[in-house]
This record gives C-alpha cells, structure tokens and sequence, in this order.
C-alpha cells in the first residue's frame, strides 16, 4: 500500500507540532514555507515570549517534551504611563521562537528530522495553487502573515508595530506598557539573554510620538535603550467572534490561521501548539478533530466580548486607570495581585480568561 501523503504549509511552531503528530502515524509528511529556514516569518522571528502555560500537561497533550525551552519568569511588571503594579507570574513562562539554537521551533524541527519530515524552503502558499489543495489532507500554518489570510479568505485586523531585538544582560524577565498612543502595548520580554520589544497597535496607526513616548519610558523605568527599532505591519484572526475554523474549503487549519489567539491579550503559544496536535488529528478523524477543536476554543467569543468592553470603556483611559492605581496605592493592588497566585478565581486578571479552553485544566482523562 503506497504511504499516505500530507502537505503542510508553514514551518513554524504550529505546524512542526502537526508534521511530528503525523510522521509518527506513518504519514509521509511535506513541510513548504516562503522563507528559506524554519522557525515562522522573519518579520516576528527570532523573538522571545511570555504566556500562561502548564507545560507538563501541554507536554503531554501534543506527545512532544517542550519543557526544555520553556523558562519561568520571575518579574512581569505592568506600566500605566509611570505607574506600575506586578502581574502574577504563577506558570508564566517564557519561550524563544525561532531558528535559534535555543528556540522552541528548533527543539520541534530536530524531532522533524528525526522522524524523516520533508522540508521544502523558499516555497510559499500561492493563490493559484489554493484550488488544486488536496482535501483532507493539506494543512494551512502560515502564521500571522496578511496575505496567507487573504488567501484563504479569514478575516483579520492590521498589526501596526515598532520591533526590537537582540542580545540582552538579563533573562526570565518580561513588562508591559499602556499608553494612549497606541491601542494594544509596548511588551518586552527576554528569554536565553535574548530580548524582543514590541510596541503595537490593532488597525489604527501607531501615532507618530508613540516609540518616543515608549523609548523614554524603558529609559527611566528600566534603564534599557535600543537603537535598531524596524518598522513593520502584520495580521492577527480577531477581526469577529466566530472567526476561529478548524476547516475552510476542506483545509485544515492551525495555530493562529484557525484562530486560535486569546482575543485579550493575544497569548498563542498554547493555541499553536494544542492545535498543531488536532490537525494532525484531523487527517484521520475529522469529527473527532472538530469535538477537540471546540472544546479548546469554547471560550473564545466571551474573551471577545470582553476584549471589545475593554477597548470602548477602559483602554482608552489609561490616566484614569493609572489614577484609580494611585489612589488604592499599588502596594495594595500588588497585595491582591500576589493573592490571586494562590487562588486565581479571586481577581480575573486578563489571562484568566484565554480564547481557547485552559491548557491548564487538562488531564488524560479529557481525550
């Protein structure tokens, strides 16, 4: 009997989770990507991340050890203009991605190799070629790159970003920053003394004074200035509430192409990984996939909704959240911020409420 084949477009960390699922089931699998290596687009990557993860039990659940390069952060400070309180680090995690020698993507494309995956670099996802996909048994990683969305026709908002990399004196370390400049917030995070610094906005452009703002920011507040500021435009699937697919036309989706992002905060490292396994399930047990798909994103419309709240009353307002800060005194609100890493039910910080199910909360006994 000839071996079943699978074509998998994106070489990131979503879809090398899919192509080890498979080759492991006897698939012959074929891994294209647009640039000339592994490790996701050069625009986001390498880059270093923090997000709410249980690794053991996300270990588990793909049937790959991602443990080795996932690092516990010690300090997530959140800045409102100057004022700052300490977010809970209880399993936050830092992870680099990337073709770096300590990135996730490398540990995942090692197994690849070893299990016999086929690469092919420097080959895209091309429009014309869309129609002629095999069904059933192609599937679509492609990231966060806008034009793999309008291809296969998901809807998306526009990334507007200043981006910041390189070596760093420190690690394991991450913060945040809300200002009115922008929509969503200036975010560095530093994993194997490597640093990524973004600052972004969601479909409207970043002001003009708004890396200024940024830059005095990390200088008086850290200590920390770059230099080498790129600046670059991208796409994220949560332009409305149902937008996450498994399937679209007979493809099957994964990572952030099926949706699976937090609406609040954008975590999606989970959701690449949880849902490279279930399209590699997809291939054989379509229905089954679709149960386990669900079930992972069954919380993505509240975290929506909440998210649009959060923009129209709140997030515009950072002077009065920071004055709100001031007047409870931050000591204070770091107090009940500490008590929430016992009992997380006690105060719904942002992460609390992921787009897709709680990695956190799944056991054997779940699937």
């Amino acid at each position: 009997m000839a071996q079943r084949e699978v074509t998998i477009y994106g070489a990131g960390m979503s879809g090398l989770v899919a192509a080890i699922n498979l080759a492991r089931e006897g698939f012959r699998v074929i891994v294209h990507d647009s640039e000339d290596d592994y490790g996701g687009s050069r625009i986001y990557n390498p880059s270093t991340h923090v997000t709410p993860i249980d690794v053991e039990k996300t270990s588990e659940y793909i049937d790959i050890d991602v443990g080795p390069v996932f690092h516990k952060i010690r300090e997530c400070p959140a800045y409102f203009h100057e004022t700052n309180v300490y977010f809970p680090v209880y399993e936050i995690y830092g992870v680099e991605r990337g073709n770096r020698p300590s990135s996730l993507d490398t540990l995942l494309y090692r197994e690849c190799l070893e299990l016999g995956v086929e690469f092919e670099f420097s080959s895209p996802l091309r429009e014309e070629d869309i129609p002629n996909l095999k069904r059933g048994s192609t599937i679509i990683a492609c990231g966060l790159i806008s034009k793999a969305y309008r291809m296969m026709g998901v809807p998306f908002l526009t990334v507007y970003m200043w981006i910041s990399r390189g070596e760093a004196p420190f690690t394991d370390y991450a913060w945040l920053w809300f200002d009115e400049s922008i929509t969503e917030y200036g975010y560095l995070s530093a994993v194997n003394h490597y640093y990524f610094d973004l600052l972004f906005s969601f479909e409207k452009r970043i002001r003009d004074d708004a890396l200024d703002r940024y830059k005095d920011f990390m200088v008086r507040n850290q200590g920390i200035e770059h230099d080498n500021w790129d600046f670059q435009t991208g796409a994220v699937p949560l332009a409305t509430r149902d937008n996450y697919r498994l399937f679209r036309d007979g493809l099957i989706m994964c990572g952030t192409m099926s949706g699976a992002i937090d609406p609040f905060m954008g975590f999606g490292i989970s959701g690449a990984l949880v849902t490279g396994k279930v399209a590699a399930s997809a291939v054989s047990d379509p229905d089954g996939a679709q149960r386990e798909f669900d079930r992972f994103l069954r919380g993505f419309r509240k975290s929506f909704y909440i998210k649009e709240m959060w923009k129209r009353f709140v997030r515009p307002y950072v002077s009065r959240i920071e004055r709100h800060i001031n007047l409870m005194g931050p000591e204070r609100v770091n107090m009940l911020m500490h008590l929430s890493e016992r009992d997380r039910s006690l105060i719904p910080l942002p992460f609390t409420v992921p787009g897709f199910g709680h990695i956190n909360t799944i056991t054997r006994k779940d699937y």
